[in-house]
């Protein structure tokens, strides 16, 4: 039997604030929502240099490996109103 895939979905976070994953050493932040849900902020990656992200949006997917695994991170929402960001963190 296949061991259960690593999954971590976030609850609302405020822009100015950053998700650190514990497991893989990735943060993801947004610093600025737009009016039309786009967003500036960074992330780092593990293993990787910090990288500055803009205009991105909901449904934006990033992939890399770690420890062998593939995951995918993806922007799962941009909320203006609240000035809040959700993510999901998955392995596939």
């Amino acid at each position: 039997m296949e061991s259960e895939k690593y999954f971590v979905q976030s609850a609302s976070i405020n822009t100015g604030q950053v998700f650190i994953d514990s497991y893989t050493g990735l943060t993801f932040g947004i610093r600025h929502i737009t009016y039309d849900r786009q967003a500036f902020g960074s992330i780092t990656l593990p293993k990787a240099e910090s990288q500055e992200i803009s205009n991105i949006s909901p449904g934006q997917k990033w992939l890399f490996t770690f420890q062998g695994k593939n995951f995918e991170l993806i922007l799962l929402e941009l909320n203006y109103l609240y000035d809040s960001f959700k993510i999901q963190l998955s392995e596939i």
